[in-house]
């Protein structure tokens, strides 16, 4: 592949919610771009973005897709992201890596929950977007009202580059609003103006020479990519299946209005302020030093582990030494790849604006940066959602357990909304995910992809536990019978203790002889010792504060065991007298929906133990924000589904402990008496 300069390459992410045709967006574009020699097709499972064996089965993305293709000497990366919510983090690491973000639409369904969220996301970031209103070969389509609800969900900057001829299946040409031919129906005039005001309007020279009635139709399509670099102007583009009818006209505006590679001047990077603290700022980018990002880890069969890289700035060549600004070491590349969805190429080097993979580098990891050592900052981290849904597993056979952690890792490694670990207070193994889909893909492939076969549950929740009241008392540890004797006595006062950085505050007030002090880290020893395994359910305890007062030591039998065993012996003692409490885990939850469904979220939320802080209204969708025990929301995910028809989205964050109500309390302490008598 012919190297090519920054001006000339475009970065381009299609997004949108689930069925809305990305897929079939990117695969008539590698055709027409000739790219592919026919025409991938998704429901033939011939699609060269869709791959994987589950893709494929279910006719969805689930991985994002990394493709390309040149059109009129550019070359035009194409990342085609899973259009459900559950496999967000893939649109996550698309967006780092593009500066162009098409969001398709269905023309039939028009706008959806997973429209909003693209946009949002994509503004957030900063990108350049456009939308594409897809299927507008079939029956019903009504355009004019989803180019009105476009405009009137993200604003009239929202402008019509191209209208077709007609909808349905009749439909056979697209026609330039821009540059208006004969016979074109109404709607190219009626958008016309418009449009040519929203170029002029992004310039206020332009503006006031176009007011004038100077002819300025030569800066028009100049002005055209630059107001759509700034956000001052959204394209709105149109397709078909039939024919690939609007799919040159895409990838002509790409390579004429959106953003090149080479627009890119600067970068999020992480500094320490005067104050040591990390903060982002904006760092200008020079010509002439490497700087590129890992966005994305895949695992290859035969290649094994590769970074995918989107190059900001410079260029490196295959073998070239790399210096790795997190890690503060350096590297050296082996060969370098291209990939072109299931399939990589290789080629020898790379420039600003190039997507590539290096393989066999195990030590990088996602939102490390790489540099010629000239570069100092890291490039700012991509920002995934913390994954909050939670599943239990446990292996069927031994030879399932054997393979378990290494599939898991995998995983892991290749999608950092997936997370697992085993829970030190209940001992199960518990998987993290973006959503109980998202957790479902992942067990499914652990299935099929190393044969592990493993039973699931909700997990049990990790309490916390702590005392409400200050008490003292004492304990006496004494073993005389058979060989060396143990003696200890240990007095402690034990108090409710609130600090953001401890949970835990151990008090040396030790005064006299009564005890040697060579064995106050015993005692200390001993109160964290219980403190980890807990007393009521087992549970870890926090938030206390202990101060060793008094005590009697025994000049034989005084040992450090034996100071232990009476602290931990003390300590339970005060903790049970101390009012003690439980604590559960709390998540704030920000949900969104559409207005008709906010009355059925709040009643649920209200039905769980939950506190409503707050309703955003943005167009037609409301924000709820609510913080919410995180035992009652184990399901949400699928609860919101079936209360929204789908069309919900919610973030989950943990958000702290909080007590658990007296009535649930004793519930959750009767059902840890009776586990702990039936393990006998």
């Amino acid at each position: 592949m012919a190297k090519q300069k920054p001006e000339d390459i475009r970065n381009v992410t299609l997004a949108g919610h689930g069925g809305t045709g990305k897929t079939t967006v990117v695969d008539h574009a590698l055709f027409t771009a000739k790219a592919n020699s026919r025409i991938g097709q998704v429901k033939e499972g011939t699609s060269l973005s869709d791959t994987a064996e589950d893709e494929i089965d279910g006719q969805a993305s689930i991985d994002v897709g990394m493709l390309h293709c040149s059109h009129d000497g550019t070359l035009i990366h194409l990342f085609d992201t899973p259009g459900r919510s559950d496999f967000v983090g893939q649109y996550v690491a698309a967006l780092r890596a593009s500066d162009t973000v098409l969001v398709t639409v269905d023309g039939y369904s028009g706008i959806q929950v997973n429209t909003r969220r693209a946009w949002k996301m994509a503004k957030a970031e900063g990108k350049a977007v456009g939308f594409v209103i897809t299927k507008l070969d079939q029956e019903n389509v009504d355009l004019p009202k989803v180019i009105a609800d476009i405009r009137s969900a993200f604003g009239n900057a929202c402008v019509p580059f191209y209208i077709p001829d007609t909808t349905g299946p009749s439909i056979s040409k697209i026609h330039s609003v821009l540059s208006p031919a004969d016979g074109a129906p109404d709607m190219v005039s009626e958008f016309h103006e418009p449009l040519v005001e929203s170029i002029v309007e992004s310039d206020e020279e332009l503006m006031m020479r176009y007011l004038e009635g100077e002819d300025v139709s030569a800066d028009i399509g100049k002005q055209a990519g630059i107001a759509v670099r700034q956000g001052d102007l959204v394209p709105i583009l149109c397709f078909a299946a039939k024919e690939s009818l609007g799919v040159k006209e895409i990838l002509d505006s790409l390579v004429a209005h959106f953003p090149s590679t080479a627009s890119v001047e600067s970068v999020p990077v992480v500094m320490q302020d005067e104050e040591g603290a990390s903060v982002v700022e904006d760092k200008a980018l020079d010509a002439n030093t490497f700087v590129a990002q890992v966005f994305k880890i895949v695992v290859d069969e035969h290649k094994g582990r590769m970074a995918v890289m989107r190059v900001f700035s410079g260029s490196s060549v295959a073998g070239a030494t790399f210096h790795n600004v997190n890690r503060g070491k350096g590297g050296k590349f082996g060969k370098l790849f291209k990939f072109f969805g299931a399939k990589q190429e290789e080629v020898d080097s790379v420039t600003a604006g190039d997507i590539f993979a290096a393989a066999k580098i195990d030590d990088l990891e996602v939102s490390e940066t790489l540099t010629d050592g000239t570069w100092t900052e890291p490039v700012a981290p991509l920002d995934f959602p913390v994954p909050m849904v939670a599943l239990a597993i446990k292996p069927k056979s031994r030879a399932d357990e054997q393979r378990l952690s290494p599939g898991l890792q995998r995983f892991a490694t290749e999608d950092p909304t997936f997370r697992f670990e085993v829970d030190k207070q209940t001992s199960e193994m518990v998987v993290y995910g973006a959503s109980e889909l998202h957790l479902n893909v992942t067990l499914q492939r652990l299935a099929r992809k190393f044969s592990v076969e493993v039973e699931s549950k909700l997990p049990r929740i990790s309490y916390r536990e702590t005392i409400t009241k200050q008490v003292a008392d004492f304990y006496r540890h004494k073993k005389q019978s058979g060989g060396s004797g143990e003696f200890a006595e240990v007095h402690l006062r034990m108090r409710p203790y609130r600090d953001k950085e401890e949970d835990f505050n151990f008090i040396d007030a030790l005064r006299g002889d009564g005890v040697r002090r060579q064995f106050v880290p015993s005692v200390e020893k001993g109160c964290r010792a219980i403190m980890e395994t807990g007393i009521l359910t087992g549970s870890p305890v926090i938030w206390v504060e202990v101060e060793f007062y008094d005590g009697k030591d025994h000049p034989v039998d005084g040992k450090d065991g034996a100071f232990q065993k009476a602290a931990i012996g003390c300590f339970k003692k005060c903790f049970l007298d101390a009012s003690p409490v439980l604590l559960e885990p709390m998540v704030d939850m920000e949900v969104t929906i559409g207005a008709e469904f906010a009355g059925d979220v709040n009643q649920y939320v209200n039905a769980h133990r939950g506190k409503i802080l707050g309703m955003e209204m943005t167009g037609d969708e409301q924000t709820l924000k609510a913080t919410v025990p995180l035992a009652e929301v184990q399901t949400f995910s699928s609860d919101l589904r079936s209360m929204t028809q789908g069309q919900g989205s919610y973030t989950m964050e943990f958000a702290g402990y909080e007590q658990l109500p007296s009535h649930v309390q004793q519930q959750v302490v009767d059902k840890f008496a009776q586990e702990r008598g039936e393990d006998g």
